[in-house]
This record gives C-alpha cells, structure tokens and sequence, in this order.
C-alpha cells in the first residue's frame, strides 16, 4: 500500500497528516479480511527501506510506500 500524503492534505490541511495513516489501516484491514475470507494469509509489514521499497516499485516522487502486505497460502495448513 502506498499514499501520496499531498492529496489528502490538499483537502483537510495539516490533518491529512493523520488521516493518511488512518485511511491505510482501514485498507489493511479490509485485505486481512479478504484473505481470511479467501483461505488465504497475510502480514503488514511496516518494516521496510522506504527508499528501496519506493525504487523497486517504481513510484512516483509524491507516492511513499506504507505497508507490504504479502498474500498467500498459510504454512499452517
């Protein structure tokens, strides 16, 4: 998941600083929510190189990496 902090800021000022943050853990928990609902697992990851995380995805200079949430079949089954 990532955000461009500058959209949401536009709109709400210095509390887009919160709300961005907010908005991807809502995000998060739908996908955790999707994955139990598929059979399937995941992880937030929070812990990341942002700068490596933002060049490997290619993003934009405005667009900074949040979570990396890795989807698949649990190891426990």
């Amino acid at each position: 998941l990532s955000a461009v902090f500058e959209r949401t800021i536009s709109r709400y000022g210095k509390r887009g600083n919160r709300y961005v943050p907010m908005d991807v853990g809502h995000a998060g928990e739908n996908i955790y929510l999707q994955c139990v609902a598929l059979n399937l697992g995941t992880v937030a990851v929070g812990a990341f190189r942002d700068e490596e995380v933002h060049q490997a995805l290619g993003l934009p200079e405005t667009e900074h990496p949040m979570y990396i949430m890795p989807i698949g079949h649990p190891a426990y089954r």
